[in-house]
């Protein structure tokens, strides 16, 4: 995408924001493949009801599978609004991350798997975590970020997950939430992605949990947000 184009992607994302979700995902779609649309899957609390963006704790993690059974998802809240922005990629190329939805304009979504070495939050450990404000990485020497201590990369979830420090060399896998009468919703991921390299290293691991690959790579129709510390047994961080 040259730079003209690309500047035009830019002012009409930001236009999505304050317009329709089928004008903004249409405006995702033109950026070159970097949008890859799944099904559209309501966030939802353990009762089956839509999670309320005001019920998000900004000190809190929370963890979602989409889009497939088996891929976890970071769900925050950063309290604060969450601009569009651009993404750059090691080639050069850029794509425009949506920034934050709901109300406030705060609510955000990653992929966990880590594009460093896929480090994954398992029901055993979370080596990938996000650190609240008040939570300050031991690394970067703030808060607001995702961590992975498997190898100590850093993200930035308020910047579309663009790498701060550590040997990660893409961003992380944005989920593309919507914010529609009320509900949030999943509806796909925005960048490179690495399920296919995570099915084929974790295949032994997913097929215990999962019972089957094939259950395993299901698509998901809602999703169900928990507390990480309800997933993992331990939370790590460093």
């Amino acid at each position: 995408m040259d730079r003209r184009n690309f500047l035009k992607t830019c002012t009409a994302v930001a236009a999505a924001s304050l317009a329709s979700p089928s004008f903004f995902i249409n405006t995702l779609k033109a950026q070159e493949g970097s949008f890859k649309p799944y099904n559209k899957a309501p966030l939802l609390k353990k009762d089956g009801t839509p999670i309320k963006p005001e019920e998000i704790d900004p000190t809190k993690q929370y963890l979602f599978f989409y889009p497939h059974r088996a891929t976890p998802c970071i769900l925050a809240n950063l309290d604060k609004e969450v601009p569009p922005t651009e993404v750059k990629l090691a080639d050069g190329s850029v794509y425009k991350w949506q920034g934050g939805v709901g109300p406030k304009k705060s609510i955000v979504a990653y992929s966990a798997i880590c594009p460093h070495q896929l480090s994954y939050p398992t029901p055993d450990y979370s080596f990938i975590n996000y650190y609240p404000q008040d939570t300050p990485s031991n690394i970067v020497k703030r808060g607001g970020v995702i961590q992975c201590c498997a190898h100590l990369s850093v993200f930035d979830p308020e910047k579309g997950g663009v790498v701060l420090d550590g040997p990660a060399q893409f961003p992380l896998t944005a989920i593309v939430l919507t914010y529609e009468d009320g509900v949030l919703y999943a509806v796909g991921t925005l960048g490179k992605e690495f399920f296919e390299d995570f099915f084929d290293v974790f295949k032994p691991d997913l097929r215990k949990l999962y019972k089957s690959s094939r259950k395993a790579k299901k698509l998901v129709e809602k999703c169900e947000v928990i507390e990480v510390s309800e997933y993992a047994k331990e939370v790590i961080r460093c």
